[in-house]
């Protein structure tokens, strides 16, 4: 850093002036990547005009902390820095946009050693997250962590529209480990078939088949009840057990769907519900989280990393694999 100060207006509008000639390398770096035509893309993909916009004034804010607070480096500083500035000048705002915030400064220093300008910048400054955050700091960690699995039910219970129960019933089945349960992948949910549920009391399995076994190998999985409950909602059954029979035909129709509820596949696609097919693969359920995760304002800014195969790897409640990850929402420092 140089002796005097350089803090720069976070207006990002195409008035603003460039850094001045003296100013730290950071400024000039952070002006290259989010000027207006500029070739550089985030990690997870493209960088709309709306996007360098906030990641400019928000990386900024970072700068001229850092510049006139305690004089840090931001080419040298550690990543708990992130998290002081946060506390400190943002301590009030949503955990959402504290987030965003935080994703700006780190997609920052990933470019940066995306062009190579590493000499003595700390590579976990790449990995600040929020303490509470809903994804743990270490990208080889998954699993949701803090709020994450509550907000993503109520992402879940707010759903509208004709795959509404569907898509909910697959989001709590996804989280059967946060419920101290058998981890559920999207392969195995898709195999899933109504004939193999078993009611055990207050408890709800079901039969499937491995990956790659025979027809007759055939394992037991225990489903939490509130997967079980939503997946009763979804096909029809009755508080009894059985399905309801459609009062004209006496069939066991689905009246929301038009479905066979009796045999075939669990999760069925929009297009030929009628006919019972299955869901096609598991990128199609990937699809089916993203839709979910974007719509909640706590979860959108983790949509990049919050894949199916990632939430089914949630540990159980109040189970935390290091200390520290098990902070609540409502702090603002990173980890």
């Amino acid at each position: 850093m140089t002796n005097a100060p350089h803090c720069h207006s976070t207006d990002c509008g195409p008035e603003r002036l460039a850094p001045c000639d003296d100013a730290h390398d950071a400024y000039r770096q952070l002006a290259a990547w989010t000027t207006e035509g500029s070739p550089y893309k985030l990690v997870s993909g493209g960088f709309s005009a709306e996007a360098r916009r906030h990641y400019r004034a928000y990386t900024t804010a970072w700068l001229n902390w850092c510049d006139l607070g305690d004089r840090l480096d931001p080419y040298a500083c550690a990543r708990t820095n992130i998290g002081v500035w946060l506390s400190d000048e943002h301590g009030s705002a949503a955990l959402a946009t504290r987030a965003v915030m935080a994703s700006a400064v780190t997609s920052f220093y990933r470019h940066l050693f995306g062009l190579g300008i590493t000499d003595g910048v700390d590579t976990e400054l790449t990995r600040a997250r929020l303490a509470g955050a809903p994804v743990p700091a270490d990208p080889k960690r998954t699993g949701l962590r803090g709020d994450g699995p509550r907000w993503l039910m109520h992402a879940a219970d707010r759903l509208t529209g004709r795959d509404a129960l569907r898509d909910r019933a697959l989001i709590y089945l996804l989280l059967n480990s946060y419920f101290g349960h058998e981890k559920l992948r999207p392969g195995t949910i898709l195999a899933l078939d109504l004939e193999d549920r078993v009611n055990e009391g207050f408890r709800t399995s079901w039969k499937v088949r491995p990956k790659n076994a025979e027809d007759t190998a055939l394992i037991t999985i225990t489903v939490n009840r509130d997967a079980a409950r939503a997946l009763d909602v979804y096909v029809g059954r009755t508080v009894a057990g059985t399905f309801e029979p459609a009062p004209l035909t006496g069939r066991v129709i689905s009246p929301a769907h038009g479905t066979y509820l009796s045999r075939g596949a669990l999760l069925t696609g929009s297009s030929n519900r009628a006919r019972g097919a299955r869901l096609a693969r598991s990128d199609t359920v990937n699809r089916i989280v993203r839709a979910v995760v974007a719509s909640h304002e706590e979860l959108a800014p983790y949509a990049d990393v919050l894949s199916a195969d990632f939430i089914a790897a949630s540990p159980p409640a109040g189970k935390y694999p290091r200390d520290g990850e098990e902070a609540t929402g409502s702090e603002a420092g990173a980890s």
